[in-house]
């Protein structure tokens, strides 16, 4: 059997990645966060950010890499970054060379059992750099700030085009949504507390706004052509509610 035929695609080998990471203590993988196709967290707040390949080019040192500009403006950042690839040929030996003297790491699936490839992740490459190893560490790129971690786990594949991402702005979305349907209706200023922009919830571009007049002056409420966030982020969405809920619950508590 061809050891290359579980691998695919990207996805595949996203998949392979993380069924591994899964058995590594303390470590948990959000698929398509904070830019990279799986962003790995430690218990600690330790994380990695890992970009998935099937073969090695240099466009994998652009998406891993960070920008010129974004260590002088303090952009947050993994600890750590990790390309992920399913083989390496002669041609590809250089770039491995290059993003690993750029402080990038470079993982390859092993054999196992003659015919399946897996990752085999019980070196001491994801031990706390205070401990003593014999093995090689991950360069520590030391952001200023972490990236932002999603409230919840995004159900959705890692290594998949165009995919539909819980980021920090959908999460704020989703507490939009709730409060506005708890209520029965929400106001621009309620919109901007959560850090986004109300003019795509209520005014007219070149497409519909989501948000129309309420009956009284000053609110708004939701419209056939507001996205789906909720279902887009089921989870997430119920435990915004949840959270929406409880503050609701302890709001009552303390005026009783």
């Amino acid at each position: 059997m061809n050891d290359y035929l579980l691998i695919k695609t990207e996805a595949d080998l996203c998949t392979l990645f993380m069924g591994a990471m899964a058995k590594v203590p303390g470590w948990t993988c959000y698929p398509e966060t904070a830019g990279f196709d799986i962003l790995v967290v430690h218990e600690d707040g330790r994380q990695i950010g890992v970009e998935a390949k099937l073969a090695l080019n240099a466009k994998v040192a652009d998406q891993i890499l960070p920008n010129h500009w974004e260590d002088y403006y303090g952009k947050a950042g993994p600890d750590h970054r990790l390309v992920i690839v399913s083989k390496v040929t002669d041609a590809s030996k250089g770039i491995i060379k290059m993003l690993e003297m750029l402080g990038v790491t470079v993982l390859l699936p092993n054999c196992i059992s003659g015919d399946m490839r897996g990752f085999d992740l019980r070196s001491g490459l994801f031990l706390y750099e205070g401990i003593i190893s014999a093995h090689p560490r991950m360069f520590d790129w030391s952001p200023a700030e972490r990236c932002q971690v999603p409230m919840v786990v995004p159900a959705l594949p890692a290594g998949v085009p165009a995919p539909i991402s819980l980021t920090p702005w959908k999460e704020s979305a989703l507490k939009v949504v709730a409060l506005m349907r708890a209520q029965g209706f929400i106001t621009a200023k309620q919109i901007a507390s959560f850090g986004i922009s109300t003019s795509s919830w209520t005014q007219h571009t070149n497409k519909h706004a989501w948000l129309a007049k309420g009956t009284v002056r000053g609110t708004w409420v939701e419209t056939e052509h507001m996205p789906a966030f909720d279902k887009q982020h089921p989870d997430a969405y119920a435990l915004v509610v949840e959270q929406l809920q409880a503050e609701s619950n302890q709001q009552l508590e303390l005026t009783a």
